[in-house]
């Protein structure tokens, strides 16, 4: 594996995604993101989260075959996928927030 630190760093941020997916489903709130919505609603809670892993294990496949072509790139787009799977991670976090 090419970037291991970058990976683990994803691998990390999307199960934090998972679980606050979860917790804000529960406290009423719902899939910002399209496909995944639509794949909860066709499937079920067990489908979104194989749906999340199919797309960590499919952003990982691809660094990996990109770095292979080009290290940097590869590299650029590990570190850009873990930038962005920050995002819905803080968009939860500040979902889940209690208001005073």
């Amino acid at each position: 594996m090419r970037y291991e630190n970058a990976y683990v760093w994803f691998v990390f941020l999307s199960a934090l995604d998972l679980l606050f997916t979860w917790l804000v489903f529960d406290r009423g709130g719902y899939e910002a993101n399209a496909l995944a919505a639509n794949v909860l609603r066709h499937g079920g809670l067990v489908s979104l989260v194989l749906f999340k892993f199919a797309v960590v294990v499919f952003v990982i496949l691809l660094c990996e075959a990109v770095g292979r072509k080009s290290p940097q790139a590869g590299r650029t787009l590990a570190l850009a996928a873990v930038g962005i799977t920050c995002v819905p991670v803080a968009v939860a976090i500040l979902e889940l927030l209690p208001l005073r």
